[in-house]
């Protein structure tokens, strides 16, 4: 059983485009001599966990980058997929789908390479309990300390707490229930249920528990100049 478990085929597939707003050319921007998709792609390979590395994009410059580092550049067709307002599980379907169903992988992760702190040793951990839990999804998550509110439906003056009653305020290291919030560095599942239900999420969820460090993520300037400040300061790399 374990030989078969170890003979499975493993993706990582990088969904990068080009017009990023939040920071221009943010995934091939320099970042402390490097850039982000390079990065990912050299953390994934010291994690050992893939058989290939894939980049999906419409930028020819991301594109290069990605053959220079050794993954497999895959330029997109369709314009949708490098949307704004359309969710990455799109453009990581579109090149799935393309493969002959014989030649796909048993397991496909979703790497989104704006996660400049990412460990090998947590893809690691996330391959392992994947091949274990083989009908699942398993996710980048951080532990969750946050007091949630929405905006209530029978009184629009008022809100309503989310994750915690009214009548009870506990601090967070008495907190009854373990919540977690999702970080969108990873999400692995089985590439035929990923394919079939259209979403990253089908059935069982595990998630990956992420440091502080891992967890960062960049989305703006003001991520990017945080991240650069923890690179320098606390990491003490140029």
């Amino acid at each position: 059983m374990e030989e078969n478990i170890n003979n499975r085929k493993v993706w990582a597939i990088i969904p990068a485009r080009g017009g990023s707003k939040g920071v221009l050319k943010k995934n091939i921007k320099n970042f402390c001599g490097d850039s982000l998709l390079s990065r990912a792609i050299n953390c994934l390979n010291d994690s050992q966990c893939f058989e290939k590395i894939i980049v999906t994009s419409d930028d020819p410059e991301i594109l290069d980058v990605a053959r220079k580092y050794g993954a497999e550049p895959h330029c997109r067709k369709k314009e949708i997929e490098s949307r704004d307002d359309v969710m990455t599980d799109i453009p990581v379907l579109s090149f799935l789908k393309q493969i002959p169903e014989n030649n796909r992988p048993d397991f496909s992760f979703m790497i989104q390479c704006t996660a400049p702190f990412m460990s090998p040793e947590k893809y690691q951990k996330a391959h392992s309990v994947l091949l274990e839990n083989p009908d699942s999804t398993v996710f980048a998550a951080e532990l969750a300390h946050q007091f949630l509110w929405e905006e209530s439906k029978k009184d629009p003056a008022s809100w309503d707490p989310i994750n915690h009653p009214f009548y009870e305020r506990l601090g967070r290291q008495f907190i009854k229930k373990v919540q977690v919030h999702e970080t969108g560095a990873f999400y692995g599942f089985n590439t035929e249920n990923f394919i079939n239900s259209g979403f990253r999420f089908h059935s069982k969820a595990i998630p990956i528990l992420t440091d502080k460090l891992e967890s960062i993520d960049i989305n703006d300037e003001v991520d990017w100049k945080y991240a650069e400040f923890i690179n320098r300061e606390i990491l003490n790399e140029d």
